[in-house]
């Protein structure tokens, strides 16, 4: 059982600047607060973003979320070592195979003391990743919101949803595969920071 690091960038829209947006008819015009310019409605890009993928896919979050598997793999194997001892309880008690009515008991109190500590267990598991993925993470993930909107800018996209928010949330019935820019994304900030990754191990 692997502990489920949660992702620090779960954002539902991304609106980028309107300053990035041209008005309709040229963009000559400057536009009011509004958006509009005479009544016209400015021309609007949206784009969607697979923000979980950006975990395997970015190289520099990916050699980060590498480490904390590492880093965290004992905890698992213990978690994973509690609940097969628990699973095991369980099936003995419920069998009742060769059990005295105490011995039902006493197999009984054990199994909620073993589930007690095998949820704080997880708990402490589980915040403790949180405290790290921030530690070693927030920094890729600001320089990916910056990327983002430069991205933005260059292709004259106005909004990114989030793919898996819209799927969670169910606030979009339809996303066309062409509006999807995630790989697209990912390759242009991937190649703009191969420094930043580590490099590949040579072939022997």
């Amino acid at each position: 059982m692997k502990i489920k690091l949660p992702l620090t960038l779960a954002f539902l829209l991304f609106a980028v600047s309107s300053g990035f947006a041209q008005a309709a008819g040229g963009g000559q015009a400057t536009k009011p607060a509004g958006g509009a310019v005479g009544g016209q409605v400015p021309k609007m890009k949206i784009a969607t973003v697979d923000s979980l993928a950006f975990k395997q896919k970015v190289a520099e979050l990916k050699v980060k979320y590498d480490k904390l598997e590492t880093e965290f793999q004992s905890r698992a194997q213990q978690l994973q070592s509690m609940q097969s001892k628990l699973s095991a309880q369980e099936k003995t008690l419920q069998e009742g195979k060769n059990l005295t009515p105490q011995q039902s008991q006493k197999l009984s109190d054990d199994i909620e003391q073993q589930k007690k500590l095998y949820n704080r267990t997880l708990e402490d598991s589980e915040a403790a990743a949180r405290k790290r993925e921030v530690e070693e993470t927030d920094a890729i993930y600001d320089k990916i919101m910056k990327s983002l909107t430069e991205y933005c800018s260059k292709n004259g996209i106005t909004a990114v949803f989030d793919l898996r928010r819209m799927q969670e949330t169910r606030v979009a019935v339809y996303a066309a595969d062409s509006a999807n820019i995630t790989e697209d994304f990912i390759r242009e900030y991937n190649k703009a920071n191969q420094s930043a990754a580590p490099a590949s191990p040579a072939k022997p």
